[in-house]
């Protein structure tokens, strides 16, 4: 009987209402949410309702569950630098801030054209006297690749439940190609965890992606619609429940929802990639749980 309570209770909230909650989420539809998945669990074992009805009561507890109350990451770069409060580890000089839009990063990877050199060594030029040939023959020389991405990662406990919420900005406003990514690692391995991925170009995407034994793979796609393309600042909530139900959010539109179980401990820190494109980013902010 308090099975089907929690049941109607829930199925009575308002999703609206509930995206409009704070972080920390309201305490009682929590609590709801927390004896649903108690009983929905005593009621597998117990075997008193069918598998279908499971399904349905863990799909719905997941829709509600917001464990996350506890803020582990925040900053908005008002400091004028990415060096404290937090501290951000930076792989090259294409992150920096500014007082206008925050964190910036630019990143126009090109790929390294043969560049010819001459080979003026000593065996060259005794070989081209005794051939009747004095030039110093030539050779191409390869220049060396520039680099590819531009990665910013902080070192900070988020559990397996976790908000991260951006206000992000794609700053060539659509004539840009390349991608900006962001999401939770493991232990000291930044090719680890969950990233969220914005890729640019002509048919512009949010991907849903898992990097794990260095290989990455796409969890889920929304591709068609607007997303960033305007220039302007957008804001992107992604949130992850601790049965592994992920979903994503722009400026309040949900567009992505998906259920990934790979990865079933804490994470280590948070980073930022920058793979082509210029982008600017108002504020990042993470919450997390202590159950």
């Amino acid at each position: 009987m308090k099975l089907l309570y929690i049941f109607f209770s829930l199925a009575l909230i308002s999703p609206t209402t509930i995206l409009a909650q704070p972080k920390a989420g309201n305490a009682t539809t929590q609590k709801l949410v927390n004896e649903l998945k108690i009983l929905t669990d005593q009621a597998e074992r117990d075997r008193s309702a069918n598998y279908r009805l499971i399904d349905q009561l863990r799909d719905l507890s997941a829709r509600y569950d917001q464990p996350w109350d506890r803020q582990v990451l925040f900053d908005n770069f008002r400091d004028g630098d990415f060096l404290r409060n937090p501290v951000w580890h930076n792989s090259s000089d294409d992150f920096w801030v500014t007082r206008s839009i925050g964190l910036r990063s630019v990143l126009n990877p090109q790929t390294a054209q043969p560049q010819t050199q001459l080979n003026s060594s000593p065996e060259a030029a005794i070989i081209g006297m005794i051939l009747g040939n004095n030039r110093p023959r030539q050779q191409a020389q390869p220049t060396a690749p520039q680099h590819l991405r531009a990665d910013l990662s902080t070192a900070v406990s988020i559990s397996n439940a976790f908000s991260i919420t951006i206000k992000i900005s794609a700053l060539g406003r659509g004539k840009q190609h390349g991608s900006f990514e962001f999401g939770p690692y493991q232990r000291q391995n930044l090719e680890s965890g969950y990233r969220l991925m914005y890729q640019a170009g002509t048919r512009p995407a949010l991907k849903l992606l898992r990097y794990q034994r260095n290989r990455s793979a796409v969890i889920d796609i929304y591709d068609t619609g607007k997303l960033l393309e305007d220039g302007n600042m957008h804001k992107i909530d992604w949130q992850r429940s601790a049965d592994g139900l992920m979903t994503v959010s722009l400026d309040g539109r949900r567009l992505i929802q998906a259920r990934d179980k790979n990865y079933r401990d804490s994470f280590n820190g948070l980073i930022m990639s920058n793979r082509g494109g210029d982008y600017g980013i108002r504020s990042i902010s993470v919450f997390s749980s202590d159950r």
